[in-house]
């Protein structure tokens, strides 16, 4: 896609995205290592992991309540932000750090499943009105994520003796520049829900099976987090920081490249199938993570696995922002978000027990749980051509 096809607001909100996965990826990678420098085990970090994610979820559900204008909330959320990362510059200690990551709303998973995301993706579908360039456009901002997150997690490589604190300050200074990014933006009015067409009951139908639908995929999401897999890596084969950034950095760069492919596949085989058959190759080599125990063989169908794992996402932003009416769009991706932020809970206290008992048991259990997503949203959405 040429990036002048994207309209202004398009662009500053893929920056905003950038930054905070930046910010994420830090955080979610060296998070077991800064719990584990307090004697933290497994299961101990997995339960901390936990409590951020409930945090999370809560945070969503709670802010998509909050009736102000689209551009007030976007500040306030990265005015939070940047208070949680003040309170870990200051605070050396595990109990500040799980305050610090509630009130910053700071996403210890890796991926973004954050308020900011409905209102972002609302705006997006807003100013981009062709389909084709809405797709290329959910392509673009998904690949500033993840060429983001390689950046973050390049620094966590190249700076192998960095410090936690450097790490907060950092992310801090990032949380900062976002906030200067989200006072440029002009974002659209949206109205109040009582001003609001009412949304047919056929489409509140197809947004309850939709939301059990991307529960069930991050349920199984929940267990594979970067910070699990994180942990999984550093229990098995005691990885040590730099080389879980060296790792991700892979991973991210990968991922980064497939999201700019999947436009092209979007518009040639359809966004359903997009969503579907990416995923399943994803979720065929996740499940041949564990079989060998070498780290190299390991690495490797991570890395097989990101080629396509990511894929369904832009897709999926896209279906959401054209199956759904407009005036029903911030609501509906709201649902979605806080229904997938709530699924992802039980993830780190499960699997910080199977990392402690069965590691592999771990890897099984989310790639088949996520396989059986992809079949479900096929056998329910494949008459959707678009």
């Amino acid at each position: 896609m040429y990036l002048w096809e994207m309209n202004r607001q398009s662009g500053l909100l893929t920056l905003t995205k950038s930054f905070r996965s930046f910010i994420f990826i830090t955080m979610a990678v060296s998070s077991p290592y800064y719990l584990a420098s307090f004697h933290y085990n497994s299961i101990e970090i997995g339960l901390v992991l936990f409590l951020s994610l409930l945090s999370t979820s809560i945070f969503v559900i709670l802010y998509g309540r909050i009736n102000k204008s689209l551009k007030l909330r976007s500040i306030l959320l990265s005015s939070f932000l940047i208070i949680g990362f003040v309170l870990l510059i200051i605070f050396h200690n595990p109990v500040f750090y799980v305050i610090g990551v509630i009130v910053g709303g700071i996403s210890l998973s890796g991926r973004d499943l954050s308020a900011y995301q409905p209102i972002e993706q609302y705006t997006i579908s807003h100013y981009e009105v062709d389909q084709k360039i809405k797709n290329r456009t959910f392509s673009i901002y998904n690949f500033g994520s993840y060429g983001a997150a390689s950046i973050g997690s390049l620094v966590l490589f190249i700076l192998s003796t960095i410090t936690f604190q450097e790490i907060f300050i950092m992310d801090m200074l990032l949380a900062v520049t976002q906030l200067f990014f989200y006072l440029l933006i002009e974002f659209p009015v949206y109205h109040k829900k009582s001003d609001r067409p009412e949304i047919s009951e056929d489409m509140k139908g197809h947004i309850r099976i939709l939301t059990a639908l991307f529960s069930m995929d991050s349920i199984g999401g929940g267990l594979i987090t970067t910070s699990m897999l994180t942990l999984w890596f550093k229990a098995v084969y005691n990885v040590d920081l730099s080389t879980a950034g060296a790792i991700f950095l892979v991973v991210n760069i990968l991922t980064a490249i497939s999201i700019l492919i999947s436009s092209r596949i979007q518009n040639s085989i359809g966004l359903i199938r997009t969503m579907v058959f990416t995923h399943l190759i994803s979720n065929g080599f996740l499940l041949f993570m564990p079989v060998v125990h070498n780290l190299l063989w390991s690495e490797a169908f991570l890395y097989l696995r990101q080629t396509t794992s990511q894929m369904d996402v832009p897709a999926r932003d896209s279906f959401i922002n054209t199956f759904i009416p407009k005036e029903s769009r911030i609501g509906a991706n709201s649902r979605f978000t806080s229904a997938r932020s709530a699924s992802q809970i039980p993830g780190p206290l499960l699997g910080g027990l199977a990392v402690d008992l069965l590691p592999s048991s771990l890897i099984f259990a989310a790639g088949g749980i996520k396989a059986a997503y992809d079949i479900i949203l096929y056998w329910k959405y494949s008459w959707f051509k678009t």
